[in-house]
């Protein structure tokens, strides 16, 4: 079970998107996104009262919510991977002693934050855990 206190969780966004399409919730990608955010918000305000949530997609940006999110932020990047600002962000809040978790199903980069001491959570168990 993940672990409920406040913590700042960094989303490889894209990856949890693709690895599901959000379980049939939208057929589209940029709806599917937005389901998350809608979803994390809710998550935010319930189960995880005081956690933070750091969207991070690959790209331009793209207006994905039609709402300002509560304790949700979407981030797109274009000129580093998601992965590169996943791994520096994390490392960041790591080395200033927040409590940060990665959610990310992309095996190479979990490797990198866990050889950092940084906690990885596959999209899959975050997603089990919480959805109902």
């Amino acid at each position: 079970m993940i672990s409920k206190k406040p913590t700042i969780f960094i989303i490889d966004g894209l990856n949890f998107v693709r690895s599901f399409l959000f379980h049939g919730i939208s057929a589209k990608e940029d709806s599917a996104s937005s389901e998350l955010i809608f979803w994390l918000e809710d998550l935010s305000q319930t189960e995880l009262i005081g956690s933070t949530f750091r969207v991070i997609f690959d790209g331009t940006f793209r207006d994905i919510s039609q709402r300002q999110c509560q304790n949700v932020d979407a981030i797109f990047t274009e000129e580093i991977t998601a992965d590169e600002l996943i791994l520096e962000q994390a490392t960041f809040l790591n080395r200033q002693g927040q409590r940060v978790n990665v959610i990310t199903s992309d095996r190479e980069l979990a490797q990198k934050l866990r050889e950092q001491k940084i906690k990885t959570i596959s999209c899959s168990k975050f997603f089990s855990d919480f959805f109902n």
